[in-house]
């Protein structure tokens, strides 16, 4: 009678690795595509952030041009009125 418990113990020890080891393997399955989705999550990053670079320095080059257009303006109707009668 004192084997009986013992290899009961034994049987449900068992159990409980095998479990554990499925457990182990679905975590290794699940840390694996959290990976892939953390490296999707910093490409994404990097592509915002590239794009949002290029959208400020589009407007700032955009800017810079309006400006010198102004100016160019400016000086072509200083030249202009020099030269009309008065």
């Amino acid at each position: 009678m004192a084997e009986e418990p013992q290899n009961i113990v034994l049987v449900m020890l068992r159990e409980i690795r095998a479990k554990q080891d499925e457990h182990s393997t679905h975590f290794e399955r699940i840390e694996a595509r959290l990976v892939d989705v953390e490296k999707q999550l910093d490409d994404y990053k990097k592509i915002v952030r590239y794009s949002l670079g290029q959208s400020s320095e589009t407007q700032l080059r955009q800017a810079q041009q309006e400006s010198r257009i102004d100016e160019l303006f400016e000086k072509l109707e200083k030249l202009l009125s020099d030269k009309s009668p008065a």
